[in-house]
């Protein structure tokens, strides 16, 4: 078996990177950083739904 040298592999393609680097290029650091912040508006907007589905019966039963 052959040794390669210690390294990591890019986040999103898998392309081998050096030890301190988490992604191959820029396109693939853009790709996570997009996905990233689509996960995090999506996880908001689930919170906010979920507080709506809890709090609205109690504030129309209050008003109404």
């Amino acid at each position: 078996m052959t040794e390669t040298a210690p390294h990591k592999h890019c986040v999103v393609c898998g392309n081998a990177v050096g030890g301190d680097e988490n992604f191959c290029d820029e396109l693939c650091e853009s790709k996570f950083k997009s996905a990233q912040r689509r996960q995090q508006l999506l996880f908001a907007a689930f919170i906010v739904l979920m507080a709506l589905i809890l709090f609205l019966p109690s504030l129309l039963k209050m008003i109404g």
